[in-house]
């Protein structure tokens, strides 16, 4: 009995996150008649995705590679497009342009991946508005990031790309806001250490001390093969 009380809240508690996320109403269907498994593809497709842990998982195996050869992806990515230019390739290859720091490259081909079906898919919008704030391009990436929270996508990843956006904008209320927000939920250390240099330039250094403190507690924690990258952020934190 037990298990079966608890199986029909996780049923109810994925069905209020179809509803409130605007996922397809399909997933209702499928969560409701196939118990247990349609809750656990669920989770697996439409949330774990969102948390931060396949992009931290992918985020390491990617800076191994990248240590190695880093214009590996890169390579791989245009070579699969060039063969066949479909739009989950060209996702990849604007992915692997951004990871360079070829961001002009990276912006052009999210805003090519944002056409027809297509023109509302959430891993080409939000890439599309992280490449605009690093060409210097505020109130596009904000444009973007508001779709995004139109469509219902209002996560860590969101926020850390609206904080600095709307930072660099003079917004800065909503940028601490949005900082806050993403600062522990952010399995990397960028958005702490954003939001920490944020609250230093605001003037806030007893909030800033603290933040620094915590984000310390945090590196201490960042296995030692990443620390070297890790620790690039709290130079960020304090400069």
């Amino acid at each position: 009995m037990p298990l079966l009380i608890l199986s029909f809240v996780i049923q109810v508690t994925l069905i209020i996150h179809v509803l409130r996320t605007g996922r397809p109403f399909w997933w209702i269907f499928f969560i409701l008649f196939a118990p247990g498994i349609g809750s656990a593809v669920y989770v697996v497709l439409e949330i774990l995705p969102h948390t931060g842990l396949f992009s931290i998982m992918r985020k390491a195996e990617r800076q191994v590679s990248n240590a190695l050869d880093p214009t590996r992806e890169l390579r791989a990515a245009q070579e699969a497009f060039d063969l066949t230019p479909t739009m989950g390739n060209r996702l990849r290859l604007a992915h692997a342009s951004a990871e360079i720091g070829d961001f002009t490259n990276a912006e052009r081909l999210y805003r090519d991946c944002l056409e027809g079906q297509f023109v509302d898919d959430h891993a080409a919008l939000l890439g599309h508005a992280r490449a605009f704030v690093d060409l210097g391009r505020h109130q596009e990436a904000l444009d973007r990031i508001n779709r995004l929270r139109d469509l219902g996508h209002e996560g860590p990843a969101e926020a850390l790309i609206f904080a600095r956006a709307a930072e660099a904008l003079g917004q800065n209320e909503e940028a601490e806001e949005a900082y806050a927000f993403a600062a522990p939920r952010i399995p990397t250390l960028e958005a702490h250490a954003r939001y920490i240099r944020f609250l230093r330039h605001m003037g806030k250094d007893v909030d800033a001390t603290r933040e620094l403190q915590e984000f310390d507690v945090r590196l201490s924690r960042v296995p030692r093969h990443f620390q070297s990258d890790a620790r690039k952020w709290r130079t960020l934190a304090v400069a």
